[in-house]
C-alpha cells in the first residue's frame, strides 16, 4: 500500500476471495433493502430480491469457475 493512510488498500492487496466475499454481501444487502422496501412497494421488492439472490449466489460460481480457468 503505497498510501500514508492506514484504512486504504491497495486495488492488488484485494484478492479473489476477497473480491467474491464483497459482491456477495453486496447482494445479500440489496436482497435486504429489496425485502424491506416490499411492504411499501411489493413488485419492486421483489425484483429486489430476485436480483440481489442472483448477484449473491452468482458470485461463488464465478469465482470457482475462474479457479478453474486458471489451473488452481
Amino acid at each position: 500500500m503505497g498510501s500514508s493512510d492506514p484504512r486504504s488498500v491497495d486495488p492488488s492487496d484485494v484478492e479473489p476471495v476477497g473480491a467474491t466475499i464483497a459482491v456477495a454481501f453486496t447482494g445479500a444487502a440489496i436482497g435486504l433493502a429489496g425485502a424491506a422496501v416490499s411492504f411499501v412497494a411489493p413488485d419492486f421488492g421483489l425484483t429486489l430480491i430476485g436480483v440481489g439472490v442472483v448477484i449473491a449466489l452468482v458470485s461463488p460460481i464465478a469465482y470457482v469457475r475462474m479457479k478453474r480457468l486458471r489451473g488452481e
